[in-house]
């Protein structure tokens, strides 16, 4: 991959963070996988709004798709982790709520 690249793909994970909604489901899913309904659950929004965003994130890679069961799991990806995670640590929380 050539640096142009890289810049290209930096810019999508970016472009997929910025939103409240999508940095919401990150913050949950930032420790460990978490299931569609309990981010359903978490966030003030309607199903197909919520499936909206963790496809873009999933698009954008910040984030995996695993089945358990019938069910739909979500992970950070392990690439993201680390910057996620001291991002979050240096502002204590990216929920606004």
């Amino acid at each position: 991959m050539d640096d142009r690249q890289r810049r290209t793909r930096w810019a999508e994970v970016f472009s997929s963070l910025a939103s409240e909604p999508r940095l919401h489901i990150v913050e949950l899913i930032s420790e460990d996988p978490v299931q569609c309904q309990e981010i359903l659950a978490q966030l003030d929004l309607s199903q197909p709004a919520v499936s909206y965003h963790l496809a873009k994130l999933e698009r954008a890679g910040v984030l995996q798709k695993e089945r358990e069961g019938t069910r739909n799991c979500y992970r950070l990806r392990e690439e993201l982790r680390t910057l996620i995670r001291s991002v979050m640590k240096e502002e204590g929380s990216w929920n606004t709520q």
